[in-house]
């Protein structure tokens, strides 16, 4: 039987302490020094100067299909129990689990998209029967001597407008809606991801078994990209939910209590985390919608005169965004208009400001038809994947939404170490977004 397909040597006559043997569930024998070749174990591991033994496992390795595991080369029956080799087939498994994620991420977050800019021009011209019965709503509270509090976290606020607008279709519609979305941003949150709910099995199988070693942490793995989409278009929602109501009670003797600190604090937190990421597009709308927010609330707040520290903050965001759209233009399309409408509701000029943008509309689109089959995915050189549009080539230096690695240049030319996603376009294919 032969045992080393290299040299193909016999078991009789390998020196099993040389070169062991090892026997997978199929029964085939198979030397060590083959099947460690043969399931790449050096790109991998860390070996020492004379490549034989083991010394350390790599920081970072490229992720893999389950499609390009390895078989017995001389049945192709699996190898994935073999103690040896565990991480690796482990690590592919994961890395699929992974890949599916992101596919089911983006197929939903394409259509959540455009449902929040439909209920956002709905909400914008609601029916005369929608208008009427909250109105007649408003002026019971008034009548009762009763007041609005919007002081309290986001999730109480849009509860509270919920209640009140009960008999408008237009309001529960975008009150579902916005459900909906935060669902969405629950379930792509990094803690339900695949790497993350495995790391959390494991760890919690050490304490119980009294193993005190953690095991290492690849944050890395981790999809970032859907969790800040979805904060923003959550933010999209409350601002269209809150100001749109807010616009109905503009005139009226209704008593309202506002502080939008807690849009605020979460605005800053995406606006940190998208700078640290190297992604301009969503750290500008983290600026824009603190920015809208301070105007939001100075149109009832008691106290928030020209140059007081809500107003000069705001202004700071603003700037802070447009210096962005300067540097960023192919990222950031059509939102230089947007911060010129937020600066004019700054101003006092405008209560309110429709968020509508067509250029960032048809980003969208792009992305639909990414989904499609028009693009190209590919991974940067830590393994992250992303998308180019149009004839699937990069025409100027942008950076992966994942972990900011340079991903492409001019004239349609990609950095080193970019590779084609044939897997994730196999997969995108048979999805009808």
């Amino acid at each position: 039987m032969v045992v080393d397909y290299i040299e193909m040597l016999t078991y009789a006559e390998i020196d099993l302490d040389a070169n062991p043997c090892i026997i997978p569930d199929c029964g085939h024998i198979i030397t060590l020094e083959n099947l460690d070749g043969l399931m790449s174990m050096k790109d991998f591991y860390e070996y020492d100067d004379r490549g034989e033994t083991i010394t350390g496992i790599k920081s970072s390795s490229e992720p893999f299909s389950i499609s390009g595991q390895k078989n017995c080369p001389s049945c192709r029956g699996p190898l994935r129990n073999i103690n040896r080799y565990g991480r690796i087939t482990r690590r592919a498994w994961i890395d699929e689990a992974t890949k599916k994620f992101i596919v089911w991420a983006n197929a939903k977050f394409v259509p959540l998209a455009a449902q929040v800019k439909a209920m956002e021009e709905e909400l914008k011209s609601p029916s005369e029967s929608d208008t009427r019965r909250i109105r007649s709503s408003l002026s019971r509270l008034i009548s009762s001597g009763s007041h609005v509090d919007f002081t309290n976290d986001r999730g109480n606020q849009v509860h509270r407008v919920s209640t009140l607008t009960e008999e408008s279709e237009a309001f529960q519609s975008a009150i579902r809606l916005r459900y909906t979305v935060r669902k969405y941003f629950d379930q792509v949150n990094e803690k339900e991801q695949p790497f993350s709910q495995i790391y959390n099995l494991v760890q919690d199988t050490r304490r119980h078994r009294g193993v005190q070693h953690n095991m290492a942490w690849t944050p890395d793995m981790l999809q970032t990209r859907h969790r800040l989409l979805a904060s923003v278009i959550l933010l999209r929602c409350d601002y269209a939910i809150l100001a749109t109501f807010l616009i109905l009670c503009k005139g009226t003797k209704l008593k309202i209590d506002v502080d939008f600190s807690h849009q605020r604090k979460d605005c800053v937190t995406l606006v940190n985390e998208c700078r640290a990421r190297d992604q301009p597009a969503n750290e500008v709308e983290g600026h824009l919608f603190f920015a809208r927010f301070i105007a939001l609330e100075r149109g009832f707040a008691d106290s928030m005169p020209e140059g007081s520290a809500p107003l000069i903050s705001a202004q700071q965001h603003l700037d802070e965004a447009e210096a962005l759209c300067i540097r960023y233009p192919g990222q950031t399309p059509g939102m230089a208009s947007e911060i010129d409408d937020a600066r004019t509701m700054l101003r006092g000029s405008t209560f309110y400001t429709n968020v509508s943008n067509e250029e960032k509309a048809q980003v969208y689109a792009a992305m639909a038809a990414d989904f499609q089959g028009t693009g190209h995915w590919y991974y940067c050189a830590n393994g992250h994947p992303f998308t180019i549009g149009e004839c699937g080539a990069p025409m100027q230096t942008s950076r992966c939404p994942q972990c900011g690695s340079t991903v492409g240049g001019e004239r349609h030319q990609f950095a080193e170490g970019i590779t084609r996603a044939n897997d994730l376009e196999a997969q995108f294919a048979v999805l009808r977004v």
